[in-house]
């Protein structure tokens, strides 16, 4: 694994690159798309965190939306450590076995999609990035891999037509944010399930206009452990993973 302190004398020699910067942290992005042949397996793209505040920070990740071909998987990681496609959420702390970062270092981190290799296809990832410290000042990242040639990266904002985005909090205890995004009126359902498939809340069965929402789920009166929930709207159907923890 690597993870790299720089002075903050250096950060002026990223100046060819975009810089985005929150209360505590840099981020500096290389490409937010990247265009790979159909045949390669993992499409990479770099960027580094840096901490501008006078204190150590932990800065986490949330992948906060995962839209990919079927076949393909995505995850996030710390230099050279790469964690399960099924892990939304990673920190730099004893966990993740990556150190949280003084003033002036820099966490070099990445999103690589894994690609079935045989199809011309686009996957798109959205990264919220912050520290522990003022966790509601975020960084976004929107990320775009494909295999696909003839897609304008200015296109690759209709991957996210539908969307279910990963909860927040998570793991949490006992109330976290789902969000999710329709992109034509139609009537929506949003449920979650235990681990045995059955249903334990009905958070929406309605109609709804196209558009972006958010709703609260409080989970007060389940048990700890992993549920799932699922938005099916139209002909979009997609679950995610949560996590309760009392």
């Amino acid at each position: 694994m690597k993870f790299s302190l720089k002075s903050s004398l250096l950060i002026g020699l990223f100046f060819i690159v975009p810089i985005i910067q929150a209360q505590d942290i840099e981020v500096i992005t290389h490409e937010l798309t990247k265009y790979e042949p159909v045949g390669t397996a993992e499409i990479i793209l770099n960027f580094e965190i840096v901490n501008v505040s006078p204190d150590t920070q932990v800065v986490f990740e949330v992948r906060t939306i995962n839209n990919l071909p079927a076949n393909w998987t995505s995850s996030l990681c710390f230099g050279d450590l790469c964690f399960s496609p099924f892990t939304d959420s990673v920190a730099t702390t004893q966990a993740f076995n990556t150190p949280a970062p003084g003033p002036g270092d820099t966490v070099e981190t990445s999103l690589h999609f894994f690609t079935d290799m045989t199809s011309v296809a686009t996957g798109y990832v959205q990264i919220q990035i912050g520290t522990l410290q003022h966790p509601e000042d975020r960084v976004i990242l929107n990320l775009t891999g494909t295999t696909d040639p003839t897609l304008d990266v200015n296109e690759a904002g209709y991957l996210n037509s539908y969307y279910l985005a990963q909860n927040y909090p998570n793991p949490f205890n006992p109330a976290t944010k789902i969000s999710y995004k329709i992109d034509e009126p139609g009537f929506v359902q949003l449920k979650v399930y235990n681990v045995l498939g059955v249903e334990v809340k009905s958070l929406i069965n309605e109609f709804k206009n196209s558009g972006e929402y958010s709703i609260n789920f409080d989970a007060s009166s389940l048990y700890s452990g992993v549920y799932f929930y699922t938005l099916s709207v139209n002909n979009f159907t997609q679950t995610r993973k949560m996590i309760l923890e009392k």
